[in-house]
């Protein structure tokens, strides 16, 4: 529902705007950087997701493995 909103909120405010040709000019440096915090936005969504799990897996794991603790077998 919220993501309703969100786009009808948008479509609103683009409507209300005029449209005008924008006559930029976009090298291949600042496509290369759009396209290096896209690929960094989806790494951190896999190493935030991966370390989430791990989280949820050990929550719900029967071996209770208490972190610190420094037991050996001998």
């Amino acid at each position: 529902m919220a993501f309703l909103n969100r786009f009808l909120v948008l479509m609103a405010v683009s409507a209300a705007l005029p449209l005008s040709a924008a006559h930029a000019y976009l090298d291949a440096a600042s496509v290369s950087i759009a396209f290096q915090a896209l690929v960094g936005l989806c790494a951190a969504y896999i190493v935030t997701g991966r370390a989430y799990m791990q989280k949820v897996k050990n929550f719900f794991s029967r071996n209770k493995v208490e972190s610190g603790s420094s037991e050996t077998a001998d």
